[in-house]
């Protein structure tokens, strides 16, 4: 009997650290590294965006020669420079900031590092390129000089080949390790329910066992000790499996609800901000038809297509919100269409507006209000994971106490059940 209440105990015990310990981690793994991971690669790539676009701002193609008195060159201007420059400012704070929590992983040392001397470079090169920009302040808008876009071109090709891979891997990397632990929290969940269910059962038959032989060997029907031992095995075997049950759908409605729809989202998020930055350079750099910039912008679309099809998404609570960010992607496009078209036309100062200036049907505007939309959704779902993670953790509050505590007590009963018995072989 003590055995089989110690196998019991066991299975209770190792059963509550294990799924514990698992979610716990999970909960880390996703809010501490991979939201990082997956923040860090929005903000490259925004970043990227915004240097990409404080070149295509200058003056209009109607500004006279002599400006006309009481008008001056800002009343000519054409497009929102200011606003990517403080934008730029932001997103390249927060890089530093997410690389340095990203660097306190002592696993992803070297991936840190190689992001480092990679945004180094970038920072080079765009920095080269501003200053460059700089030396003609009196240009048409989406003239830059020649120099300046060659070293934004090659800016970008550090981004595209360098820093956003990386930080692509990084994110995916603790993706698959978020969805590897959620896939081990539940089989431990699920293991722990069929261990403590079958050693409960054991342990009742065992204990049932007992009573029979005291009750045709002495003639009681009852030993009030051992029946009490049985009922704290049934109950903590009830409790447990139980338990143990409800942590299980807890964490794989974590993974369901929450990971996996927000591992999506954060990538679609990265690939909208980097198909943005594609479209500035392709504004100053080449716009011909099937030119690089072009290309690699459809390609990018593309993939937040596939990203934000409405048949990946099943969670029925965040459909509304699902249809309302797909309503803004839309928008975006529209802007997109609309802007190839007014350059394609020669209208480049309004073209110019339509990439960079603020208001609805901007493309700077509606791009913000989409990637907004996009992180309010991501978030809901990251509060699910969380939510989820927490409410199966919370199913098993006071274990790994309460079976010791439980099981120990109805081991004390069985032995003072049969003292009895026992006497009678001194």
């Amino acid at each position: 009997m003590l055995v089989a209440l110690a196998a019991l105990c066991a299975a209770a015990v190792a059963g509550a650290v294990v799924v514990r310990d698992d979610t716990d981690r999970l909960r880390a793994t996703v809010t501490e590294r991979a939201a990082t991971a997956a923040g860090l690669r929005f903000a490259l790539a925004d970043l990227d965006a915004q240097r990409a676009n404080s070149l295509v701002p200058g003056h209009s193609a109607d500004r006279p020669a002599v400006l006309p008195p009481g008008r001056s060159a800002d009343d000519f201007q054409v497009g929102n420079r200011v606003l990517a420059l403080l934008t730029a400012r932001q997103r390249r704070a927060e890089v530093s900031d997410l690389l340095r929590r990203l660097g306190a992983d002592t696993a992803r040392g070297e991936q840190v590092r190689a992001l480092l001397d990679g945004l180094g470079r970038y920072d080079d090169l765009s920095g080269r390129s501003a200053a460059v920009d700089e030396t003609a302040p009196d240009r048409p808008a989406g003239r830059p000089p020649t120099g300046a876009v060659t070293l934004s071109v090659d800016a970008g090709e550090v981004m595209h080949r360098e820093l956003l891979p990386g930080a692509d891997a990084l994110a995916s990397g603790y993706a698959r390790q978020a969805d590897a632990l959620a896939d081990r929290a539940h089989d431990a969940a699920v293991a722990a329910a069929w261990a403590t269910a079958g050693t409960g059962v054991a342990a009742l038959a065992v204990l049932g066992w007992c009573q029979w032989r005291l009750a045709r060997r002495y003639g009681r029907v009852v030993n009030p000790a051992l029946c009490a031992a049985t009922l704290a095995t049934a109950v903590i075997t009830a409790l447990g499996t139980q338990a143990f049950v409800s942590a299980a759908d807890g964490v794989r409605a974590a993974g369901r609800d929450g990971l996996r729809p927000w591992t999506r989202l954060a990538e679609a998020r990265a690939v909208a901000a980097e198909a943005a930055a594609t479209e500035g350079r392709w504004f100053v750099y080449d716009t011909r038809p099937g030119s690089a910039a072009g290309s690699r912008f459809d390609t990018l679309t593309g993939r937040l297509d596939a990203l934000l099809a409405p048949e990946h998404y099943s969670f029925a609570p965040g459909r509304a919100a699902h249809r309302e960010t797909l309503d803004r992607y839309a928008r975006f496009r529209d802007d997109d269409r609309r802007l190839r078209l007014l350059h394609a036309t020669g209208r480049t100062d309004e073209a110019t507006a339509v990439l960079t200036e603020l208001g609805r049907g901007r493309i700077a505007f509606d791009f913000w209000d989409f990637a907004s939309s996009l992180d309010t959704l991501a978030d809901r779902h990251l509060g699910v994971l969380t939510a989820r993670t927490a409410s199966a953790r919370d199913g098993l509050t006071g274990w790994p106490a309460v079976p010791a505590g439980v099981l120990g007590g109805a081991g004390i009963l069985v032995l003072a059940g049969l003292r009895p018995r026992f006497a009678e072989y001194r």
